[in-house]
């Protein structure tokens, strides 16, 4: 009778941990709610590069889609519980009407093979949550639809063994790759290649004409080429921007860009006006304290030359390919 009680308590104690170690409903939730902003943030990105590639002096084939892989997230079992990856990589999400789900691809799928071939890389022992292997897939797309205006992808759930194939054959737009970053920070940045939203800050913009004027502030920096330029002006990084001649020269980029954002806007179907909104509502909740005029003017500057952008684009007329910027001159349509 012991051994039966004993063997109860044992089966109740494993139990129990495989319970406690079960990926809880709102950590699977949390990681599908990112997904959702990376959806949003890449239909809101490929709008912008797409109208405005006309006018971009550097261009690319986007797919129009969104990779993710279970490595990337903190937890690997909650990640599975939430999107089942059938392979390492797969598509997180995809541009409504973009270039992959015009070509039949659906979010949950993976591509099992790449041109020349592919390697997902060894597993790590002991996991830490880590991009490299997204990153290095994204860059070999990159150079496989610089090579050739069409690649032909192996779709299933297993390597080297293709269920059926998809042609994947995406136009020329701006050149930016668009991502959303965890934390606890409000703030969007551009490294001159991607444009970077942090969650927190998408989620505090539901409006999309406003989340489209973040988004096209931070294009604008990479189509402006800013981060070459105060790389070249040896403009420090971090809070050394704040002061002398990185701060004058930080805080030029910072107006071309709330600038150029209004004519991107403009281009692609956005209310402009949303970037006076978006700048003044944010401006009255977090725009005070000692760096509030730094790398940036204060909001109601701000404001005031958007107004100004958009009072000039008003006097524009738009011709075939949209409103020509300003700040940009007519490019090559390939």
């Amino acid at each position: 009778m012991r051994f039966f009680v004993a063997l109860i308590l044992v089966w109740c104690l494993c139990a129990s941990a495989v319970a406690l170690a079960a990926p809880k409903h709102q950590d699977i939730d949390a990681y599908r709610a990112l997904v959702v902003q990376d959806a949003r943030l890449a239909n809101v990105g490929y709008r912008l590069a797409k109208a405005n590639a006309p006018f971009c002096p550097r261009k690319e084939r986007n797919p129009g889609w969104v990779l993710h892989s279970y490595r990337q997230y903190p937890d690997r079992e909650t990640a599975q519980a939430a999107f089942a990856f059938p392979m390492p990589v797969a598509i997180a999400a995809l541009v409504e009407g973009g270039p992959a789900q015009s070509a039949g691809l659906r979010v949950g799928e993976s591509f099992t093979d790449l041109p020349g071939g592919v390697w997902w890389g060894g597993e790590k022992v002991e996991h830490k949550p880590d991009s490299e292997l997204v990153d290095t897939i994204n860059a070999r797309i990159k150079v496989l639809l610089r090579e050739g205006d069409t690649i032909r992808l192996p779709i299933g759930s297993k390597s080297g063994e293709a269920e059926r194939w998809a042609d994947l054959a995406p136009p020329l737009v701006c050149e930016s790759s668009f991502l959303v970053s965890s934390g606890k920070i409000l703030d969007a940045g551009a490294d001159g290649e991607r444009v970077r939203v942090s969650a927190r800050l998408a989620e505090f913009t539901p409006d999309e004409d406003e989340f489209a004027a973040i988004v096209a502030h931070e294009l604008a920096h990479n189509i402006l080429g800013h981060r070459v330029q105060l790389d070249a002006a040896n403009v420090k990084r971090g809070l050394g921007r704040m002061f002398g001649k990185s701060k004058a020269l930080t805080r030029q980029t910072e107006v071309e860009a709330d600038q150029l954002s209004i004519w991107l806007m403009a281009n692609a179907g956005y209310d402009a006006n949303a970037a006076l909104r978006f700048i003044e509502r944010y401006g009255r909740k977090y725009g005070h304290g000692l760096f509030s005029d730094g790398t940036h003017y204060r909001w109601k500057k701000r404001r005031e030359l958007m107004q100004a952008e958009i009072d000039r684009l008003a006097q524009t007329t738009r011709g075939p390919d949209g409103y020509l910027p300003p700040l940009l001159v007519p490019q090559s349509r390939n």
